[in-house]
């Protein structure tokens, strides 16, 4: 059985007596069977499995083609694309990226996957909230009386998602820079569209939409890093030591630092 990747076994994994490059301290072997941060995992840290072989696929790259295609839709209406409103982006949020991106979720739990089930639970959450308001299914934008104060209610709402996004970006800070690029562009978006909702900036609105589509091209990497093994693909992703962030570019010496899955 082909073992190219780290669905089932630990190709990048540290071979026993590997010793970590570019450090002074050299000599001290990295531990054992340590598989690094990996976009398409959605892994922020490096990790270590119990077992060699896992009993079924990642549901990771299900997730961020999820989130992919909803940051790449509204982008581009937040853009002014066509001058089409958000009402055609309901069902998608509260299906796609809301019930099925929220399965996923579940299943990265099941894999022992911290930041990738926050990552795809919380936002799966987001998008299905923001699709009842867009649908106004529980009544949400009829119960205002004035548009400003609907404005000035989503703005908060858009806060909130705003801090919780700072603290997810933070975790990504020894991943890879896919990931970090990611987290970084969808804070920007949402303290834009914040700033967009509460002054009536149409030129914030469409800076927001900017980054959300950027948001999307990290998001979209992240699926095809999940997908395309050397296995399955003749132009498997590029992912590798050059991906990393500098907190994660050796493998770790103390096994502290490896979590364990």
């Amino acid at each position: 059985m082909a073992e190219n990747d780290q669905r089932f076994s630990a190709e990048t994994a540290v071979k026993p007596g590997e010793q970590t490059k570019g450090d002074n301290s050299s000599l001290i072997p990295s531990v054992e069977g340590a598989l690094p941060p990996r976009t398409g995992y959605l892994r922020v840290n490096w990790y270590k499995r119990t077992g060699k072989y896992r009993p079924f696929p990642t549901s990771c790259a299900a997730g961020c083609a999820l989130i992919a295609v909803s940051l790449f839709s509204l982008g581009l209406v937040l853009c002014g694309a066509k001058h089409t409103t958000s009402g055609i982006l309901a069902g998608l949020f509260l299906f796609s990226s809301g019930l099925v991106q929220i399965i996923t979720g579940i299943w990265a739990i099941v894999d022992n996957n911290v930041w990738g089930s926050t990552f795809l639970l919380c936002y799966g959450a987001f998008f299905m909230s923001l699709g009842s308001i867009i649908s106004d299914l529980f009544g949400v934008v009829s119960s205002y009386e004035s548009t400003s104060d609907f404005d000035n209610a989503f703005g908060l709402y858009l806060i909130s998602w705003l801090v919780f996004t700072f603290f997810m970006w933070i975790a990504t800070i020894k991943s890879t820079l896919p990931l970090f690029a990611l987290m970084t562009f969808l804070w920007v978006f949402f303290l834009l569209y914040a700033i967009a909702v509460f002054g009536n900036h149409s030129g914030c609105k469409t800076a927001a939409g900017i980054f959300c589509f950027l948001s999307s091209a990290c998001a979209f990497y992240g699926m095809y890093d999940g997908l395309h093994s050397k296995a399955s693909a003749y132009l498997p992703s590029p992912e590798g030591k050059w991906t990393r962030m500098l907190g994660s570019t050796n493998a770790p010496t103390d096994e502290s630092r490896v979590e364990i899955i």
